[in-house]
């Protein structure tokens, strides 16, 4: 009659679970479909490396380790008596080996418990938010640890002999249970009554999972396995032609895909996105974990009025748009879309695509956005660039240069397009750069060619903040462009340009081959085409911009150019590749003042002041400005230079006495500059 009782008990548990799990999984339904199916075996892969190992949760090596035998404590010994059970038994010696494992296993889980209570409530790590849900798991996991332990314990006691050897930690829970004196009535009794607890705390805690904060065991593996497998700076592509659209971008919660939907019950509120945000961290009202739970709160509210409307075949009643009723307006525009917080979630969260997307809304619905962005707007749309500036003066960096025109030859003849960009074309400081890697091409005898005023924005700062119907439109006329001169194979100098001519124009129906002027000049280097002669004795920071590396994972060529400077001491920042901290400009800030906070780029200038070192290195238009304004605003220009790796890839090819122009490789002061 018991073990009736136990199988119908245990059936019940596992209904109540797959239905609680159902109710959550209808949740996402109210999302748009998108397939995400594009690699089922690299998703699985991910699945195992990333969920069951624990690859990205033990980037954080303390928390990730506490979490890693948290998991396996309260997973494998579920599985193993599972098995052992219900499908076989294992011979003596197999058994005993196990039963070492599982008790070495337990200990490891009760041990890391305590750190993690101690991680939460004693030193209360600050990107830990405590609600009882936290409390409530950590105790559940507890208690069926240690009431399994007893009953290995008194199990062990009962038994007596040999196979106590095996059990370490259980001989000694049987040793105390012996030093007592009970009888072995009162033996079996507790062990009986022991038992029980265990098994319904077990069964309870299965049935609970779908309710409680332990569903992401069950919602971060599946998030894991569909997660976006498509390059890392690619945002979702509207299509504006699309007449049954009523609205574009995001409003409604149920506008987001399924897979949107299924992060917000997939976040564990680990706190490693907001820990990594540069907006976060420099006392913005953004924190990407906050922006995560809100939402998701909002979904578990929404959705069941709108299961049930759907289910009548009625229209649930509206509610105000995301941005404001459940998003702050300045919570969303504080984003520099550096892509941080998704570089360091463990189950792959997409914050930022979330961001742009509601801010894409605001922008092309309600016309709502920073007051600054209304003059880049406007440059965009009447000259092809953020400031405004003559269409015709673009090209105005190549005065006494000789430098070719795709006008006047054919692809055929070059080895590669120019693609110079906006910040690279119209900015003195910027320009510099441009005029470096022109005398690079000439010596070393490259062909190429530039569009000069034919050349437009690439579309990034305005995509970035949401007008999509504006970057389309910039993206369109570029490509119209390249086709018109078959262009196969691009370069640039702006980590912004390339992410977007190599990842989104795909989009929109072209696709070439494009090159970072690092990548290029690496090439050149193992080529033995450049051979860096001139020595630069001087010590030398490089800085990681966010859109050359977390978007499109290029780390290592700028580091081999500059090691590859004879005398150069190149120093690494704290947080550098994967972790640097952005510069600030990212996400429409180029052409926005921060007024709230520390100002980004003054805080990265501290990590780099922090190596010692004389000089600051980037490969990026955008943070050669961010620095070269952060160090005017400390003072510091004749003490720390800023460089884009060009400008000294430069001066090491082709030495003081093959480059007279010394000048190009000193930042000018903003006096200097075309743009504020």
């Amino acid at each position: 009659m018991l073990k009736f009782m136990d199988l119908f008990l245990v059936v019940l548990t596992a209904g109540f679970f797959f239905w609680g799990l159902s109710k959550r999984i209808r949740n996402w339904s109210i999302g748009i479909p998108e397939d995400r199916n594009q690699n089922l075996k690299e998703g699985i892969r991910s699945l195992l490396i990333d969920g069951i190992l624990h690859k990205k949760i033990l980037e954080d090596r303390y928390a990730g380790l506490i979490h890693l035998f948290i998991f396996f404590g309260f997973i494998v010994p579920f599985c193993v008596v599972l098995l052992t059970q219900i499908v076989f038994t294992l011979p003596a010696f197999p058994a005993k080996l196990l039963s070492l494992f599982l008790d070495i296993l337990a200990a490891a889980a009760i041990t890391t418990v305590f750190l993690a209570f101690i991680r939460r409530y004693i030193f209360r790590n600050p990107r830990l938010d405590n609600r009882p849900q936290d409390i409530t798991a950590l105790l559940l996991i507890f208690f069926i640890l240690v009431s399994g332990l007893f009953v290995e314990g008194i199990r062990l006691s009962v038994i007596g002999g040999e196979s106590q050897a095996w059990a370490p930690l259980g001989k000694a829970v049987a040793s105390i249970i012996n030093g007592t004196g009970m009888s072995l009535n009162t033996k079996q009794t507790l062990a009986f009554i022991f038992f029980r607890i265990h098994f319904f705390l077990v069964l309870g805690t299965i049935a609970s999972i779908p309710f409680s904060k332990l569903f992401h065991a069950v919602s971060s593996p599946m998030n894991i396995l569909f997660r976006s497998q498509k390059p890392k700076g690619i945002l979702t592509h509207i299509n504006l032609e699309d007449e049954d659209a009523e609205t574009f971008g995001i409003s409604k919660i149920e506008e987001f895909t399924w897979k949107h939907l299924m992060d917000l019950d997939s976040c564990m509120r680990c706190g490693r996105c907001q820990e990594h945000c540069p907006a976060f961290q420099t006392q913005k009202p953004l924190s990407p974990k906050e922006v995560i739970d809100k939402l998701g709160n909002h979904m578990r509210r929404r959705s069941p009025v709108l299961l049930k409307a759907r289910s009548s075949g009625k229209t649930a009643e509206e509610t105000p748009p995301l941005v404001d009723a459940v998003i702050p307006g300045d919570v969303l525009w504080a984003c520099t879309t550096c892509r941080s917080c998704m570089e360091h979630c463990p189950v792959y969260i997409e914050h930022v695509d979330k961001i742009v997307d509601m801010r894409r809304y605001q922008v092309l619905m309600e016309g709502k956005f920073p007051n600054e962005l209304t003059l880049a707007f406007k440059g965009l749309e009447t000259n092809s660039n953020p400031w405004g500036m003559s269409r015709e003066s673009r090209g105005d960096w190549m005065e006494d240069m000789n430098v070719p025109l795709m006008s006047d030859t054919s692809f055929s003849e070059i080895d590669f397009l120019f693609f110079v960009g906006c910040i690279r074309s119209y900015d003195d400081r910027n320009k510099k750069v441009t005029q470096a890697m022109m005398r690079i091409f000439k010596h070393l005898g490259v062909k190429f060619a530039v569009l000069g005023n034919e050349e437009g924005c690439c579309g990034d700062p305005a995509r970035r903040v949401g007008n999509e119907y504006l970057y389309q439109i910039l993206a369109q006329t570029n490509i119209e462009t390249f086709r018109r001169y078959g262009i196969k194979k691009i370069m640039t100098t702006c980590p912004h340009c390339y992410n977007t001519l190599k990842n989104e124009y795909a989009q929109l129906g072209f696709t070439c081959e494009v090159l970072h002027h690092s990548q290029w000049l690496q090439r050149e280097l193992e080529s033995g085409k450049i051979q860096f002669k001139e020595p630069f004795a001087k010590s030398v920071t490089y800085h990681d911009p966010c859109y050359l590396g977390r978007y499109s994972g290029i780390y290592d060529p700028p580091r081999h150019v500059l090691k590859a400077v004879p005398s150069l001491c190149l120093k690494e920042m704290t947080l550098s590749r994967r972790d640097s901290f952005c510069c600030g400009a990212g996400g429409g800030w180029m052409w926005m003042d921060e007024k709230i906070g520390q100002r980004i780029n003054l805080k990265r200038l501290d990590d780099a002041l922090e190596t010692n070192a004389g000089a600051i290195t980037t490969a990026c238009p955008f943070c050669i400005t961010m620095f070269s304004d952060a160090v005017k605003d400390r003072e510091i220009e004749e003490k720390v230079k800023v460089w884009d790796i060009a400008e000294i890839a430069e001066r090491a090819l082709l030495g003081k006495e093959e480059n007279p122009s010394e000048p190009v490789l000193k930042p000018s002061s903003d006096s200097e500059s075309e743009i504020s």
